[in-house]
């Protein structure tokens, strides 16, 4: 290994082993920035909660495209606001605003008015989610006042 190599290797160890910064979480602070998609169950290492986060990878050039910030909020495992840890106080306090019951599997739609639009199971399907939020008016807005400025097509 050359000198460079393991001052590399020494730095990606030492970065591993930080803390990484908790963040607070108050959702009005995305209202009219970001459309919010939550995801919540008792434990982050859920099959299911595999699942919706290898449905949204797949998907992940239509959920920015949506402004879509999304929030994984668990009892058990790391919780996140987008790819940010957030503490277990955090997660539990904004599970308690949901509504949220301890052995729930749900997916939860906040729109950037800060308003539920759904709420669903955890698998629901993320078409059924574009589909919704496509058809909201500020979206619609959005999508047209995209297409005044790129000359671009799209209807949804």
């Amino acid at each position: 290994m050359t000198g460079v190599s393991r001052s590399i290797c020494r730095l990606g160890l030492v970065l591993f082993c930080l803390p990484m910064s908790v963040v607070a979480v108050n959702l009005n602070d995305y209202q009219w920035h970001n459309r919010l998609l939550l995801l919540l169950a008792p434990d982050a290492s859920a099959p299911a909660v595999a699942q919706a986060r290898d449905n949204l990878e797949r998907r992940f050039e239509e959920v920015v495209d949506r402004d879509l910030l999304v929030i994984q909020l668990f009892l058990n495992g790391q919780s996140l606001v987008g790819d940010r840890p957030i503490s277990v106080s955090e997660a539990a306090q904004l599970r308690l605003e949901l509504g949220i019951d301890p052995d729930e599997q749900v997916l939860v739609l906040i729109g950037k008015d800060s308003g539920v639009k759904r709420r669903a199971p955890l698998l629901t399907d993320l078409q059924e989610i574009f589909t919704q939020i496509d058809a909201m008016p500020m979206r619609r807005n959005e999508i047209r006042e995209r297409n005044q400025t790129d000359g671009s097509v799209f209807t949804p």
